[in-house]
């Protein structure tokens, strides 16, 4: 490895826990909700990109993961937030 890890590109993943339905073989953290306050844990996702930055400074984030729970319920807006956040 020719490259410090240290100061090398990383990935994030950012987790969505909700789901339509909870499928019967998952065992990943999902739950099923009517109602969910998207405003809110947009504020938190971000708020933890922006928590984990001061945590390894100089360091830049090469992969995203979104993962859950069913990632493609995550607003669009919220998407974008976290893509923003992180750059």
């Amino acid at each position: 490895m020719t490259e410090d890890w240290r100061s090398g590109g990383f990935g994030i993943y950012v987790h969505w826990p909700f789901c339509l339905a909870k499928c019967p073989y998952c065992d990943f953290n999902s739950h099923v909700r009517s109602r969910i306050d998207e405003a809110r844990w947009r504020r938190a996702l971000v708020g933890q990109v922006a928590a984990a930055a001061r945590q390894v400074p100089g360091r830049r984030v090469d992969t995203i993961f979104f993962g859950g729970g069913t990632p493609s319920l995550m607003p669009p807006e919220t998407v974008a937030a976290v893509i923003a956040a992180v750059r």
